[in-house]
C-alpha cells in the first residue's frame, strides 16, 4: 500500500521541479556560448583534438596495464621460486632424491 503513495509523491516532485531544472539549464547562456564556439571552430581542429585526447588516454591506460602486468608476473615468478624452494626443502627433509 505504501509503494503507490511513494511513487505518486515521486511523480509529483518530478513534475514540479523537473521542468524547472531543465528550463533553467536551457535558458542559461553558457550552453549557447559553447554551441556557438563549437560551430565556429574548424572541424579538423576539433577532430585532431579529439583524436589527440583519445590517444593520450589510451597511452596512459597501456602504461598502467604494463605496470600491473610487471607486478603480476613478478608475483607469479616469486611464488614459483618460493614453491620450488619449499619443495626442495621438503624433499631434503624426507630424504627423497629426484
Amino acid at each position: 500500500m505504501k509503494m503507490p503513495m511513494m511513487m505518486k509523491q515521486a511523480q509529483t516532485i518530478l513534475t514540479k521541479y523537473g521542468r524547472r531544472g531543465i528550463s533553467s539549464i536551457a535558458e542559461s547562456p553558457m550552453p549557447a556560448r559553447v554551441k556557438h564556439v563549437w560551430e565556429t571552430q574548424d572541424k579538423l581542429v576539433l577532430g585532431l583534438a579529439f583524436v589527440g585526447g583519445w590517444f593520450a588516454k589510451a597511452s596512459l591506460n597501456v602504461l598502467k596495464r604494463r605496470e600491473d602486468w610487471y607486478r603480476v608476473h613478478k608475483f607469479v615468478d616469486d611464488e614459483k621460486k618460493r614453491l620450488e624452494e619449499k619443495r626442495a626443502r621438503n624433499e631434503k627433509e624426507m630424504g627423497i632424491d629426484i
